[in-house]
């Protein structure tokens, strides 16, 4: 990047991220989020209601106007009172809602595919940008008690791991588990949060998993819970008002039919936090809307676009941010009482 950028990046107090997309996505990241949708849509289109069943997940009003569609049948209904985005699907009970989506041969071959390559890359990317995130923006030392509900992979835990931080990771996917402790010797566990001991965490977070949630309400009031007056919950949880799906409607990779629930705006985020007697300190926006919409392109034309515009790209992508209108939410929830 070039003085003038430099400068310009200085000015306009912008965020940049210097991601190399390939890097940490694979070689085929966009070929196998629509081969693994079109594994996923027989086994579940029987779950799509009709239009008037429609219920908000996070509030349960039943008032919602058409936001998008996905295969014609699959739709997507913004509320009408708290103004969450939620699919018009029936849920399963729990448990087998989990057995159906996670503990599958087609998602465990997800998990290789896109994980362990990119394993490296992403710990030194994403895990060690969100420990700079909570630990080290939050104020928390080593003394520090951290959970991270929906740990997947692991890379933030074992970054945790490096600075000796006392940490958990919760997983619903048997496969992650299995991995991470196989792989990288974490402490991971899938047993649910109501196990966990009250009034003991200093921090607990949830990267990409309150999308997943089928009573997000309910979860942070346990969470709220299980944290010490004046814990912190870290949030990140895709931004569906974004530049992203603007240029990439329903293909967006973010999507993930019958497995996101739940898509926020500030007001939803407010409504949940007011629901779960929490506080929102700090909500910020910052995406990866121009890479991967790129990686769609590049998909589609079979051209390399990237290697010749990732600085450029990784520029641009802060200007979104800057106007909030990046792909991905972090919201800091804080316990009162």
């Amino acid at each position: 990047m070039g003085n003038n950028l430099i400068n310009l990046v200085q000015k306009l107090k912008l965020k940049v991220f210097n991601i190399d997309a390939h890097l940490l996505r694979g070689n085929n990241f966009f070929g196998s989020i629509l081969e693994y949708r079109e594994k996923i849509f027989p086994l579940h289109k029987n779950r799509i209601q009709d239009d008037e069943k429609f219920q908000c997940i996070l509030c349960k009003n039943n008032h919602g106007k058409e936001f998008l569609a996905w295969e014609k049948t699959y739709k997507l209904f913004k509320c009408s009172s708290c103004g969450a985005v939620s699919p018009n699907i029936r849920l399963f009970d729990e448990g087998e809602y989990i057995k159906s989506i996670y503990d599958t041969n087609d998602y465990k071959d997800k998990l290789i595919r896109e994980t362990h390559k990119q394993y490296e890359y992403r710990k030194k990317t994403f895990g060690t940008e969100r420990f700079q995130y909570t630990v080290e923006r939050l104020g928390l030392g080593q003394k520090s008690k951290v959970l991270d509900i929906g740990c997947g992979a692991g890379y933030y835990l074992s970054v945790l791991a490096d600075n000796k931080i006392h940490y958990k990771g919760l997983e619903v996917a048997r496969h992650f588990v299995d991995y991470c402790k196989s792989h990288h010797n974490l402490n991971v566990a899938n047993t649910p949060i109501e196990k966990e001991e009250d009034n003991y965490y200093d921090l607990i977070t949830m990267f990409d998993v309150l999308e997943h949630l089928a009573n997000p309400i309910s979860t942070l009031n346990i969470i709220s819970n299980k944290l010490k007056i004046g814990g912190y919950c870290v949030a990140y949880t895709p931004n569906i008002h974004s530049i992203g799906y603007e240029l990439m409607g329903a293909k967006q990779n973010t999507l993930l039919p019958f497995e996101h629930l739940c898509f926020f705006n500030k007001e939803s985020l407010y409504h949940l936090a007011d629901k779960a007697g929490m506080e929102i300190t700090k909500i910020e926006v910052f995406g990866l809307d121009i890479m991967d919409y790129l990686l769609m392109k590049e998909h589609e034309d079979n051209v390399n676009y990237i290697d010749n515009i990732k600085d450029m790209m990784n520029l641009v992508q802060s200007v979104l941010d800057k106007h909030e209108i990046g792909n991905h939410f972090r919201i800091t929830f804080l316990k009162k009482k």
